[in-house]
């Protein structure tokens, strides 16, 4: 099991996903705009206005979903960075614990289990500074990715709030 819990491959994937509709969006958004203005020059009327107003409004929230999705995977991009990077930092961790006769459990640095030498006081005081000195490491690992994760989390709820609101606008008309 991981130290960091997440799938940096999986973020980064989901991301190239995003990035990749809201470039689509962004342009079938761009070439609305010119074909709903198009529909006044043989269609007078209030019909024919207010389906130009629809039109380029759909237009313009298309390009504003658009940029919401290209922020949203440059965010996931960015957080599969990082979670790259506390991963390969947790196993450095994890192998200077296992080197020190140490092993890492439900976040904690632990004493290896079995007989590993002999007991005298300068070993086990040589240890509880390893253990001492991992589990600082540790922590700051660990609250970092807690951090990041919170931060992430946070974003994505406030992008899937705007895109609501703009949906619900939509609906409106």
């Amino acid at each position: 099991m991981t130290l960091v819990p997440g799938d940096p491959g999986s973020l980064s994937a989901c991301a190239v996903t995003t990035g990749a509709a809201g470039r689509r969006l962004a342009a079938e958004a761009g070439a609305l705009g010119p074909e709903v203005a198009a529909l006044g020059e043989g269609w007078p009327g209030r019909v024919s206005a207010s389906m130009r107003r629809r039109g380029a409004a759909l237009a313009d929230a298309g390009a504003l979903v658009s940029h919401e999705l290209e922020q949203v995977a440059a965010l996931l991009q960015d957080q599969a960075t990082d979670l790259a990077d506390l991963g390969a930092r947790a196993r450095v961790l994890e192998e200077r614990a296992a080197a020190a006769g140490l092993e890492i459990r439900d976040g904690h640095v632990a004493s290896a289990y079995g007989v590993r030498g002999e007991a005298d006081a300068v070993t086990e005081r040589r240890q509880g500074a390893a253990v001492t000195g991992l589990q600082a490491e540790l922590d700051l690992v660990l609250a970092q990715h807690r951090r990041r994760r919170d931060f992430v989390l946070g974003a994505l709820r406030e992008s899937s709030d705007r895109l609501a609101a703009l949906s619900h606008d939509l609906r409106r008309g």
